[in-house]
C-alpha cells in the first residue's frame, strides 16, 4: 500500500507541473521516495522510466493542441521545456509517428498515452479521445495493426524502430480514408476507428494494408523488411471498457493465438 500512495504522489506530481520542466528529482522529493526507488518503480508497474512517461505525457498533450487550437510548434515548444523547436519536433515524432507541421494535417498516429488509473485490480489507462471517436462510430468496426519483429528492428537502433513507426502510419494512412482515426495504443500497436458497419469492409482493409508486408525501409543506406499483423472486431466493448487499450491488446493476443493454434 506504501508504495501505491508513493506511485499516486508522482504521477499526480507530474501531471500538475507537466509545463514546468520538473526533474525526476523534483517528483521524487513530492513522492518521499528516494531517486532510485523511484525509477525502479516506474520500470516495475509501467515498464517505462521517468523520463519517458513524462515525454509521452507532453507529446499527447501537444498533439491533442495542435488539433483543438492556433498554438505554433515553437509556442509548444517553449510551453512543454524544450529549447527548440527541432528538439521538440523529434520528440513528437517519436510519440505520434510524425512530424507536429505533419499531424495538424492529418498525418501521424494520436497517442493515446493518458495518466494511468491506480487501483487493488491493479494499472488501467483510460484513454478518453480513442473513446471519444469509438462512441462517435458506435457499434463499427475498430482495427488493430501491430509490428512483427519490432525486438529485432529495435536491436539494430532504436532509431530504426522509430522509423518503423512512422512508416507503419504511412501505410496505413495510405489505405484509410478521412472519416478514420488512428491511434497509437502501445509500443508498437495501432488502432484504426473505421465507420464500418460490415466485417468485410474491415477485412478488406486489413488486407491492403497487409498486402505490404515485407516491402523494405531505408534507415541509413539499409534495408529493413516491415512486417505488420492485423486484426478486427467490433467497437462496442471497447467503447463503454474503463481501460479500452488493455481490452484491445488483450483481443489482439487472443486473436494471435487463435492463428497460431490454426496453423497461420
Amino acid at each position: 500500500m506504501e508504495k501505491y500512495f508513493e506511485l499516486k504522489c508522482a504521477l499526480e506530481y507530474i501531471e500538475q507541473h507537466i509545463s514546468d520542466n520538473c526533474t525526476q528529482e523534483d517528483i521524487a522529493r513530492a513522492a518521499c521516495v528516494s531517486l532510485s526507488s523511484l525509477q525502479k518503480l516506474f520500470r516495475y508497474v509501467f515498464n517505462h522510466s521517468v523520463n519517458e512517461h513524462i515525454t509521452k505525457r507532453k507529446m499527447t498533450l501537444a498533439a491533442e493542441e495542435l488539433l483543438s487550437g492556433p498554438a505554433s510548434v515553437a509556442e509548444l515548444a517553449m510551453k512543454y521545456g524544450y529549447s527548440s523547436t527541432e528538439a521538440f519536433s523529434r520528440a513528437f515524432r517519436k510519440v505520434n509517428c510524425c512530424l507536429p507541421s505533419d499531424y495538424r494535417k492529418g498525418h501521424g498516429a494520436q497517442s493515446a498515452f493518458n495518466p494511468p488509473t491506480l487501483s487493488e485490480k491493479g494499472v488501467s489507462w483510460e484513454a478518453p479521445a480513442l473513446i471519444e471517436a469509438m462512441r462517435s462510430m458506435e457499434d463499427c468496426f475498430v482495427i488493430c495493426f501491430d509490428i512483427a519483429g519490432m525486438i529485432q528492428i529495435n536491436e539494430i537502433s532504436w532509431e530504426a524502430g522509430d522509423q518503423a513507426l512512422v512508416k507503419t502510419a504511412q501505410l496505413i494512412h495510405a489505405h484509410k480514408t478521412d472519416s478514420m482515426r488512428l491511434f497509437r495504443i502501445g509500443g508498437d500497436e495501432f488502432a484504426l476507428v473505421t465507420p464500418f458497419d460490415r466485417g468485410e469492409d474491415a477485412e478488406r482493409l486489413v488486407a491492403s494494408v497487409l498486402a505490404h508486408n515485407g516491402a523494405p525501409f531505408l534507415y541509413k543506406g539499409q534495408s529493413i523488411p516491415l512486417h505488420l499483423w492485423g486484426w478486427y472486431g467490433r467497437n462496442t466493448a471497447v467503447s463503454v471498457s474503463s481501460d479500452p487499450m488493455s481490452l484491445l491488446h488483450d483481443q489482439m493476443k487472443q486473436h494471435r493465438t487463435m492463428e497460431a493454434q490454426n496453423g497461420k
